[in-house]
């Protein structure tokens, strides 16, 4: 949002004021001249957002092994639920096309604690082991799979983990 201060001949941008045009170092001319660089910035910024969407890569889930309830099938764009047992081994597959690597993936607990779990990818196929110590709601968003990269490298769909408490059946 564009913000000119007439007092200080200025924009008020991100919390400061910019005094003089970026590139020539000399005051604005006026508020005309200020609106028009900031066209062009907040152009750029939208551009440089996109470019960055672009590039990341997509996470595809393609199996879930020891939940009690999936989704029969996946579909892009779309919220993946999972129920499982509290204490139990839940192996999510799929692809990622990356070279071979291993890092931790933050899982967001409804209390706000995180979990690391180790992701392994080979061959642009990745492998992860879920265990659950209690129940609860457990999340994995894209920015909670970008959390711990410099640059945010992937994209995924919201996946949710609902983690119910293990019991024995009434005989």
């Amino acid at each position: 949002m564009f913000i000119w201060c007439n007092e200080k001949q200025a924009i008020k941008l991100n919390g400061t004021y910019l005094l003089t045009h970026p590139e020539t170092g000399e005051r604005w001319v006026d508020s005309e001249q200020a609106q028009q660089w900031y066209s062009q910035y907040e152009a750029n910024s939208v551009e440089q957002d996109l470019v960055t969407e672009t590039e990341l890569t997509n996470v595809e889930l393609k199996s879930v092994v020891g939940a009690i309830r999936t989704p029969s099938h996946f579909v892009k764009g779309q919220e993946i639920k999972i129920t499982t047992a509290e204490n139990t081994d839940v192996t999510l597959t799929g692809s990622l096309a990356i070279s071979d690597e291993t890092f931790l993936l933050p899982v967001l607990r409804d209390d706000g604690r995180r979990l690391y779990f180790p992701i392994a990818v080979v061959d642009g196929e990745f492998t992860a082991v879920f265990n659950f110590p209690t129940s609860g709601k457990y999340t994995v968003s894209t920015e909670l799979l970008n959390e711990e990269f410099a640059q945010p490298r992937f994209s995924a769909d919201l996946l949710t983990f609902y983690v119910v408490r293990q019991t024995a059946n009434a005989a």
